[in-house]
Order: structure tokens, then sequence, then C-alpha cells
């Protein structure tokens, strides 16, 4: 590529799907590592992209989400609400695509078109990538909290102040949490064993 590369890369069908400082959307074929494709998302990725089938779903450094169809190779819709930056990857639900900003704010937009269905606020940028858990979301902020917010509406269901801000991106499994924070360490959260 012709810049940085930040975001992990992707896998569906034998391709790798990846995004970088080049403002490009990366195809490239699993097996041989030759291109397939490199499609203008008209600014620099700095998370991972989200793939779904032919759909790839990411946020770039100009404010905007994209859907990005892989087989035409044209920009499906943009999402774009204030002039904040998406550096977090997002992930992708079975209707809607959930994305944190640095606006502070979780999104939550319809998968089909785009459409945003609601926002969460927080008090701090939000770097680190949601995590869909049935319906719930799962995220850190770098206001130092750990939330889990109601997947329908963007309500409230559980918070944590860890107090050092958080930009990683939690991990979910057998009703557990684990999340490292920039106060140089690993919480791990989980239901309370009698």
């Amino acid at each position: 590529t012709d810049n940085y590369i930040n975001g992990s890369p992707a896998i569906h069908n034998r391709r790798v799907v990846f995004g970088g400082c080049d403002a490009l959307l990366h195809v490239v074929d699993v097996a041989t590592g030759k291109s397939l494709a490199a499609i203008d998302a008209r600014s620099y990725i700095a998370g991972s992209v989200a793939l779904s089938g032919d759909y790839a779903y990411l946020g770039h450094m100009d404010n905007q989400l994209l859907c990005i169809n892989l087989k035409t190779k044209a920009i499906v819709w943009t999402y774009q609400d204030k002039n904040f930056a998406f550096y977090a990857s997002p992930a992708i639900g079975d209707d809607r695509i959930i994305i944190g900003s640095r606006d502070r704010r979780l999104h939550c937009v319809s998968r089909d078109k785009g459409k945003l269905l609601w926002t969460f606020p927080t008090r701090g940028k939000i770097d680190s990538s949601p995590v869909i858990c049935k319906q719930r979301v799962v995220f850190g902020s770098m206001d130092g909290r750990i939330y889990i917010v109601n997947m329908d509406d963007g309500s409230l269901i559980w918070s944590y102040d860890i107090g050092g801000a958080i930009t990683a991106t939690p991990a979910v499994a057998d009703g557990m949490i684990i999340i490292g924070s920039e106060d140089g360490n690993v919480y791990a959260f989980g239901p309370i064993s009698s």
C-alpha cells in the first residue's frame, strides 16, 4: 500500500479486506496476495473493517461511516453526523451497525440505509470498538468507564468506572467481559458466584 495500515484485516470468501492511511479499501486474494480491488474510501481509515457477505462497513477520519459493496466496488451509503472522526471499528448486528466516535457518542444506524436509529453519550472519545452480545452492546470510553447498553434503543443497562481511559476493545465470552485500560491493568467482569 502507499501508507500505514493500522486496522486488523478481515477475511471472507478467500478475500482479505483492510483499509489504511492511503484512504483505500484494499481487497486482496488470501492465497496469492494479488490485489483484487482498491476502492476509494475518501479518507484515512484508522480502524478495522467489518464484513458481512459482499458488504464492508468502516469508519474514517473525515467523520463518515461507509457501507461499500465489494462486488460493485461502490459506496452504498454514507452516514455522517458531526465533524468528529470514527477511529473505532464497527460491529454488525442483524439489522444495524454500531460504532463509537470521537464525538463522545456511540452511534447506531440501520444496516440497509445508514439511517440513524440512536446515539448514546459518554464523557470521552470512543475509540474502543463495540461488541454485540445478543441484545446488548459492550464498549469502553476514554472517560474511564465500561458500558453495556440496550441494542434496541441505546438505553444504559450497566456501567463501571475503571478510572483510566479505555481505548481497547472488550473481549466477551462465557458471561465474562475482559478489557484493558490505559492505567496498565486488565479488568475482568462476570456474574457474582455464590
